[in-house]
């Protein structure tokens, strides 16, 4: 059994945000009572180290929030819990493109430059995300979520999915035996900028049927109306031929969001517990959240409204059983993740030669259509327990991943142009058809001995091999024989990689006092590597195989990259237990990192190795009774990550070989702001006939970054503050709240696209003023009010 150390529940929440004490207050009262006297702050439990302890007793960083303050605080999704941990980053570019690629950065470490959203990845991302036992990378909404865990640096050793930078886990709430329980929800919201209404309604429930056996299952309906204006929309006749009819469309980026998780608990016996879980959820996203900086305000260039649907299904089966001291544990996931993506794809063709010529397509209107799948089955089996001394772990993982992708152009007008009949579809003037396929097999473990009470030393160790395929096939009929083989311009490429490793962790941590611990870890991270399946040319020869898009034979693989996390940290309590804090310095070695971007010929969207990468900083989170109704809570992350050396791409062109200069040693890494803050202020109070009322006011800093390296994608986003603010009253079992998200109505970007995209000449062709780049826009000032109902 696990013990419970007076530091370990002395000081318990090191937090941002408001903490998820109570989930362990029990627990606490009962095995250190004279530690809750001494603090006024509660208790915080959590899994981090796959056994039950407390956020202080975990060494390494770590923040958590609990199921009511998820609430509270209005977190719902990835962008909105990025916006309330430090040092968590998210370029939010809207639910669509949010849902295709998890850009996630934790201390800096991602790939994801801006204007690569759209695109699904062929490696991992660089921070695993877990719901319950199974990894996922789809954003998903957190409803009857028992707690949300962000561990900061690899967890190679601890988890079946690596991770380059760090874990995030949706931990649900479990079927409970006990008693019939539930809750209803209700929202309903304005923003700004819109003339329509946002709702959001969802109901718990948990149905005990026996002693041993319990369903809990969670519905929830979600609207959020637009707020971008387009007034550049282009008209089309039956035959999806330009028209030359120009027309606008107010507030286009609605989202309709559907999700579903039901659970089956069953408990023959004390020593098994058997959990079969199904989720669902669908999102419906019209339009997107970027405006066109040219003409101010929320307003786009846009020539069609964009639709991106997602449907993802995960089912779980958990089993865990007792052996003694020993607890065995089981996971088995399916997760399918399926989308279609229709979006506005003209500007990336604006001004391309043959339209000034031919006076019978007035605008060149261009529509991408991509469809994707991933398919993934994991089984994870773990081993853990503990001796007088010592607490160990081993595990085995398997993962098996299909992804398929195609990617269409359709250039209304040109089959007309050139006079001919498209061999594939109408219109169609691109084609691109991706599949990989993916196995992962790993073994690790831990194991820790404690020196003393107050004094221990991990060591941690993963095995793996892995194997990676990859086909990409591009099509260009316009084009025919003088791109690539046949009428339809045909070129392809494919390649299978192996890759095998051994990674490792060292900890240790010295609880010099009853208010202090001190540690030091070191953990090391992996993403594979694969191939892009880019057409490629075959320099051995004098013939170009790949068509004139052919790119350099190094763009076929990328290799796979690797972080050493280095660490040192302190967590505490000052002032009596009146201030709980937690900081820590981190330096991350970054081999070979993994970046997106687009092939010099083609434009083909693929993953290449930089040399030599790092990224270092500091984090501080402070969680501080400041009287006995108002406590302040307080994070701060700075990161610096840097290329450390110059980043060169490869290019062919008739047959030469060549090297290009993407980025210089000391350029910064895109996507990462060196500072961000939150900090809320919350006071507590009665009122009336027993009536309990929650201020809550709240602040967050995003610094300034750049979007990427790329000419064509580089940009700066200046930073961002915003504010929120919340009353909520309770009484019995009802709470109403009253809310304001942005509530300063600022008007900041989160990203943007492709630099120049717009702009003239390209687009000159069609109007006479310049629109500027894409800029996705936080949401507007939202003001709301929900209401739920406990039963």
């Amino acid at each position: 059994m696990l013990k419970l150390s007076k530091v370990n529940v002395a000081i318990g929440c090191a937090l941002l945000g408001l903490p998820l004490c109570s989930l362990a207050q029990t627990a606490a009262d009962e095995v250190q009572p004279e530690a809750k006297e001494k603090s006024n702050l509660e208790v915080i439990s959590v899994t981090a180290t796959r056994r039950e302890t407390t956020i202080q007793e975990v060494p390494y960083s770590i923040s958590a929030y609990g199921g009511e303050s998820l609430e509270e605080n209005g977190i719902t999704d990835f962008s909105t819990l990025a916006r309330n941990i430090p040092g968590l980053t998210l370029n939010d570019v809207g639910r669509g493109k949010n849902g295709i690629s998890n850009g996630i950065f934790i201390r800096g470490i991602n790939a994801n430059a801006s204007g690569f959203e759209n695109f699904g990845s062929k490696t991992d991302p660089a921070v695993s995300v877990y719901l319950g036992e199974t990894p996922m990378s789809a954003n998903l909404e957190i409803r009857d979520i028992n707690r949300v865990e962000v561990l900061r640096g690899p967890q190679s050793t601890l988890y079946g999915s690596g991770s380059l930078s760090g874990t995030l886990r949706y931990i649900p709430n479990k079927p409970e035996f006990d008693e019939f329980s539930g809750k209803v929800s209700g929202k309903v919201a304005q923003n700004a900028e819109s003339d329509s209404t946002d709702f959001d309604g969802d109901i718990v429930l948990n149905v005990p049927l026996s002693d041993e056996f319990a369903v809990r299952g969670v519905f929830a309906k979600i609207h959020e109306a637009g707020y971008i204006d387009a007034d550049y929309l282009e008209g089309l006749d039956e035959n999806r031929q330009p028209t030359g009819e120009v027309y606008s469309r107010d507030d286009i980026n609605e989202v309709d969001v559907t999700m579903a998780r039901v659970a089956a608990r069953w408990a023959p016996s004390a020593e098994t517990d058997v959990t079969l879980t199904y989720a669902y959820q669908k999102d419906e996203v019209k339009g997107s959240t970027a405006a066109s900086e040219g003409l101010g305000g929320y307003n786009t260039g846009e020539k069609m409204i964009g639709e991106f649907e997602r449907e993802v299904d995960i089912t779980s089966l958990v089993i865990e059983h007792e052996l003694g001291d020993a607890m065995l544990t089981s996971a088995t996931s399916f997760t399918s993740n399926e989308a279609n993506n229709m979006h506005d794809q003209s500007y990336g063709y604006s001004y391309q030669g043959f339209w000034q010529f031919y006076a019978g397509i007035p605008r060149e209107v261009v529509q991408g259509v991509k469809q994707y799948k991933t398919d993934t089955f994991t089984q994870e089996v773990r081993l853990a327990g503990s001796t007088d001394t010592i607490d160990w772990l081993v595990g085995g993982y398997y993962a098996d991943q299909d992804y398929d992708e195609t990617a269409d152009d359709f250039i209304f007008g040109v089959d007309t142009f050139y006079a001919m009949v498209n061999p594939i579809a109408s219109d169609l003037g691109y084609r691109n058809v991706q599949a990989t396929e993916f196995e992962d097999r790993a073994i690790f473990g831990e194991l820790t001995y404690h020196i003393s009470e107050d004094w221990q030393v991990t060591g941690g160790l993963r095995y793996f091999d892995q194997t990676f395929w990859a086909f990409q096939s591009v099509q260009l009929p316009p084009c025919g024989i003088y791109c690539g083989e046949g009428p339809t311009g045909y070129s392809s490429g494919e390649g299978e990689r192996d890759f095998d490793d051994v990674l490792y962790r060292l900890n240790t941590s010295y609880d010099l006092n009853l208010d202090t611990k001190v540690y030091f870890n070191i953990a090391q991270g992996f993403r594979h590597g694969g191939a892009n399946g880019a057409p490629v040319d075959d320099l051995s020869t004098d013939t170009v195989e790949g068509g004139v898009y052919a790119e350099h034979p190094d763009y076929l693989y990328f290799d796979p990259d690797k972080t050493t996390n280095y660490e040192i940290g302190a967590k505490g309590m000052l002032l009596d237990g009146q201030v709980n804090y937690s900081v820590a310095l981190f330096y991350i070695d970054w081999e070979n990192p993994i970046l997106n971007f687009k092939t010099p010929n083609g434009g083909f969207p693929v993953m290449f190795n930089a040399d030599e990468a790092e990224s270092k900083g500091f984090e501080m989170e402070i969680n501080a009774a400041l009287t006995d109704s108002l406590k302040l809570n307080f994070g701060w992350s700075y990161t610096q990550a840097e290329l450390t050396k110059d980043f060169y791409r490869p290019n062919v062109a008739d047959g030469v070989e060549s090297e290009l200069l993407v980025a210089s040693a000391g350029e910064t890494m895109p996507g990462v702001p060196e500072n961000t803050f939150t900090a809320s202020l919350v006071h507590s109070t009665e009122v009336f006939d027993g009536i309990a009322m929650v201020s809550r006011l709240g602040v967050s800093y995003k610094g300034s970054f750049i979007t990427g390296y790329d000419e064509q994608t580089i940009d700066t986003i200046d930073s961002s503050t915003l504010l929120n603010a919340a009353i909520a009253f309770s009484k019995d079992d009802w709470t109403l709240r009253v809310y304001a998200d942005n509530l300063t109505n600022a008007d900041d970007m989160t990203s943007s696209g492709n630099d120049e995209l717009y702009s003239s000449p390209k687009y000159g062709l069609q109007y006479a003023d310049q629109l500027a780049d894409p800029a996705y826009r936080v949401r507007p000032r939202t003001i709301g009010i929900s209401a739920s109902y406990s039963f």
